[in-house]
C-alpha cells in the first residue's frame, strides 16, 4: 500500500447530474455523499469534520483512536443509463502525516487500520450500492 486506498462502488443514490451553482468545477460531485458518509462515521464513534469542496470533488478530515485521515469523494456518471445519477463513486482514504513522515516514508496508511474497514462496512451495508472494489 502506498499511503492511500480507494474504495469504488456504484449507486444512483447521489447527485451526478445537476451541477450546482457553488461548484468550483463541473465535476465537483460528491457533496451529498460526503455529508452522508461524514454522518455515518460520526455515528460510529469517529470524529469527522464538515466536508469541504475541492476542485475535483469533496473532502473531509476524520480522527479515530488510531490516527487522523483525509477522506475524499468523487463520482462519474455512467454513460447510456436512464437514471442520470447512476454511476461510479470513489472514496479515497489517506493518512494525515507530518512533513517528516512524508520525507522519511513513515506512518503510511496500513491496510489493517480500522478507518478502511469502518468505511467499507458503512458502504457495504447499503442495499443500493454495488460492484465494490479497491484500488
Amino acid at each position: 500500500m502506498d499511503g492511500h486506498t480507494d474504495i469504488l462502488f456504484e449507486t444512483a443514490r447521489f447527485n451526478l447530474s445537476e451541477v450546482k451553482e457553488h461548484f468550483i468545477n463541473d465535476c465537483c460531485f460528491g457533496e451529498d455523499l460526503a455529508a452522508w458518509l461524514q454522518g455515518r462515521l460520526n455515528s460510529n464513534g469517529m470524529h469527522a469534520l464538515e466536508p469541504h469542496q475541492e476542485d475535483w470533488g469533496w473532502e473531509f478530515s476524520v480522527k479515530d483512536s488510531v490516527g487522523s485521515y483525509y477522506v475524499g469523494v468523487g463520482g462519474n456518471a455512467a454513460d447510456g443509463t436512464a437514471n442520470k445519477n447512476q454511476g461510479e463513486w470513489r472514496v479515497m482514504i489517506s493518512k494525515r502525516r507530518s512533513l517528516w513522515d512524508m520525507l522519511t516514508g513513515k506512518n503510511k496508511l496500513s491496510a489493517s487500520e480500522p478507518i478502511i474497514s469502518s468505511i467499507r462496512t458503512v458502504l457495504e451495508a447499503e442495499t443500493d450500492f454495488a460492484n465494490f472494489h479497491e484500488e
